[in-house]
């Protein structure tokens, strides 16, 4: 059983976006496209492990930069999903991106537009909205801190962070690299879940294949995170903790799905969901590895059926890695 209490997600989106999602039959420069499929989503990393989470039974609320008129219709779409908001209102309009998947070949076109820009006198808005989120059972929350930092925010924003949840009595997740990455883990989260060229930018670890990603994630505990959590794409992810290293497999091919964005987010909310009803953190990664799956079955970041993330979990197996060099 889990020795880690869990009821609720808490998460921060400093760099929020309404998120577009289009298919198209083929993706023709130039041309004039109709999309056969078009979802539209509150999003931004932290915000999609939420509603993943809540989808999958698991109470959570954000804290989240808004701004214009797309930040009046993020709060609604957050209403309307039942996910508590605490909004730092910015000058600059939210920003909307937008993903396209070209069904002729399985290819996925982004196009991510700017971030608002934070003020000097936004960023206390900003802790201080997570101070708040977590005066109520900070004990049973998990802080999700993922996603690109937008303008204006500070290097160490993350860590910074990190730093308020602990001292709240709360535990902290990280998904994010490079610098700000660096920054976090001094603050020494409780989990930092990264994928392979993202735990690369911090460690100088070239997590190719498994054993390396198991390299990679005992540097990321050497430079301060108490877990941490190397994702492989369809071919799974790696575990280490104090206890040691483990590997979780990728699932079938007939579960994948070509919507990929956002399968990351709902990996962290499967994880996160199964901590909750008493798994270990390595056992929680085959209901993290079925979310992200069932995540890329369906469009819209976040975005999954419960069901299917059940069914894939009984296909994914967990094994202890006591080899690895």
């Amino acid at each position: 059983m889990s020795e880690v209490e869990l009821r609720r997600l808490v998460g921060v989106s400093l760099n929020a976006a309404i998120d577009k999602t289009a298919a198209v039959e083929r993706l023709v420069p130039g041309a004039i496209h109709r999309p056969r499929i078009l979802s539209v989503v509150p999003g931004g990393k932290a915000v999609n492990a939420i509603r993943a989470g809540r989808q999958l039974g698991l109470a959570g609320e954000v804290v989240a930069v808004l701004g214009g008129h797309a930040g009046r219709w993020y709060r609604e779409a957050l209403a309307a999903r039942g996910i508590a908001l605490h909004a730092v209102e910015v000058e600059d309009e939210t920003r909307t991106c937008l993903s396209v998947l070209d069904e002729s070949t399985g290819s996925l076109t982004e196009f991510y537009e700017a971030g608002v820009r934070l003020a000097a006198a936004d960023w206390p808005r900003v802790e201080a909205g997570l101070r708040n989120a977590l005066d109520t059972d900070p004990g049973g929350a998990l802080t999700v801190l993922a996603g690109s930092l937008p303008p204006g925010a500070p290097v160490d924003a993350y860590g910074r962070l990190a730093a308020i949840a602990a001292a709240r009595g709360a535990r902290a997740v990280v998904d994010i690299d490079g610098e700000a990455l660096a920054a976090a883990l001094a603050a020494r989260p409780w989990l930092v879940k990264v994928n392979a060229a993202e735990a690369a930018s911090v460690t100088g670890v070239a997590a190719g294949d498994r054993d390396a990603a198991v390299r990679a994630g005992r540097a990321l505990v050497a430079m301060g995170a108490t877990n941490a959590i190397v994702t492989r794409g369809i071919e799974g992810a790696v575990a280490v903790t104090a206890d040691g290293a483990w590997s979780v497999g990728g699932v079938p091919p007939e579960a994948r799905g070509p919507f990929s964005v956002g399968s990351g987010d709902a990996f962290l909310a499967g994880l996160a969901v199964a901590i909750a009803r008493g798994e270990a953190l390595p056992d929680a990664m085959r209901t993290g590895v079925a979310a992200g799956s069932a995540n890329a079955r369906m469009p819209g970041q976040g975005e999954l059926d419960p069901a299917e993330v059940e069914r894939v979990r009984a296909t994914v197996e967990v094994a202890r890695l006591d080899q690895v060099p």
